[in-house]
């Protein structure tokens, strides 16, 4: 998927509540061999490094956790509870651990948006044995395009530490943009 119509990994390279907002609104193309499927994101939240109490570089830096340490436009997959994956992009500078957690996408031909990053990863077909791919990659792509949506910042979710941070962004209006 490098080809014109998507993001770079240079575009992962920024600060991370930048990007997590300027997500909102791009699209996820998750592509196998046998299947593609296409969402806009309509709600992202952002973590932070060594500072950020909610962010698994805080925490945990080891195992999994060591994929926010770069290069940006990595993916990040985690299981929440064991289950879920959770599925993120590494930004900011290698080295300087930082990523998105992709909460939600309104998905191409169906009249919902997924409801929290484990519904996202089941309905998108994104499975653990995806951490360490590239979002810039054959399977993974976002669009350069953005939907016009209203972005508002909350704080995030799910989570007990850092949770005064307004660093979750949740976009509105995609059932009534013209897409």
């Amino acid at each position: 998927m490098a080809d014109g119509l998507f993001l770079s990994c240079d575009y992962f390279a920024g600060e991370v509540t930048v990007i997590a907002h300027d997500l909102i609104g791009r699209t996820l193309v998750v592509s196998d061999a046998t299947r593609r499927f296409a969402g806009v994101i309509v709600e992202t939240e952002a973590y932070g490094g060594a500072d950020d109490p909610a962010s698994h570089a805080a925490f945990r830096p080891g195992g999994r956790a060591a994929a926010m340490f770069g290069p940006p436009g990595l993916v990040y997959v985690y299981s929440a509870y064991g289950m879920y994956p959770c599925f993120n992009i590494v930004t900011g500078a290698a080295g300087l651990p930082s990523a998105v957690l992709i909460r939600g996408v309104w998905l191409d031909g169906e009249p919902r948006a997924t409801s929290g990053p484990g519904r996202l990863t089941r309905a998108m077909g994104i499975a653990t044995s995806d951490h360490g791919a590239s979002v810039c990659g054959e399977r993974f792509g976002i669009t350069r395009t953005r939907a016009p949506l209203v972005i508002v910042a909350t704080p995030r979710i799910g989570i007990t530490r850092g949770v005064e941070r307004p660093w979750r962004f949740v976009g509105t209006g995609l059932e009534v943009a013209d897409r």
